[in-house]
């Protein structure tokens, strides 16, 4: 059983990363591309502002954003710091429907910010947010998972979707059969070798 004050401290670490993602994120980057069009004149670009729809979408967003991240840090037994994988998989809670519900609930949150703000330059950056972090996080984050938690991690992986909710819960396995080194590694893509 885990000592009290490291369950706190984790809860703590998690609360800290969520309010200075949410800072940075959701409210300082955003904030400033606003007042960037504003200052270039650019109101039209975009849609008439929502503000209680915006900041109705971005309360359940961010709701299930904080879930998200607790449940991670209450069971993944350590420091759950970014780009760090943690010390056991976690598939319950948020995870049992979706793959990565914090990344999926954030641009969830960008949607609230969108039509709080209604500016079009948001749809872009929160877009380009996701982008990167397909194309770049993602794959190293599954592949360390996959090293650490082998087979019960890939038939996780396989299981469950990324970006958008299962319609019934993830349930694990009792047990696997060990893995081999050949299905640890992760399909690369290929690239065309040069013609000399």
């Amino acid at each position: 059983m885990r000592h009290p004050v490291t369950v706190v401290w984790q809860l703590a670490v998690a609360a800290v990363q969520t309010a200075l993602s949410w800072w940075f994120f959701l409210y300082l980057v955003p904030r400033a591309i606003v007042r960037w069009q504003q200052a270039e004149e650019l109101h039209h670009l975009g849609l008439d502002p929502l503000p209680t729809l915006g900041l109705a979408v971005l309360a359940i967003a961010s709701s299930a954003n904080l879930w998200s991240r607790l449940t991670l840090s209450w069971w993944s037994d350590g420091l759950t710091l970014f780009l760090t994988p943690p010390a056991r998989l976690v598939v319950s809670g948020p995870y049992a429907w979706l793959r990565n519900p914090v990344m999926a609930t954030m641009m969830a949150q960008g949607f609230g910010v969108f039509v709080y703000a209604g500016s079009a330059f948001l749809v872009g950056y929160f877009g380009l947010l996701a982008l990167l972090w397909h194309v770049l996080i993602r794959p190293v984050e599954e592949h360390e998972l996959q090293r650490r938690f082998g087979r019960e991690y890939e038939f996780y992986r396989r299981s469950t979707r990324l970006w958008l909710p299962m319609r019934s819960r993830f349930t694990p396995r009792a047990a696997f059969p060990p893995i081999s080194p050949e299905e640890a590694a992760l399909p690369r893509s290929r690239r065309g070798r040069r013609r000399r």
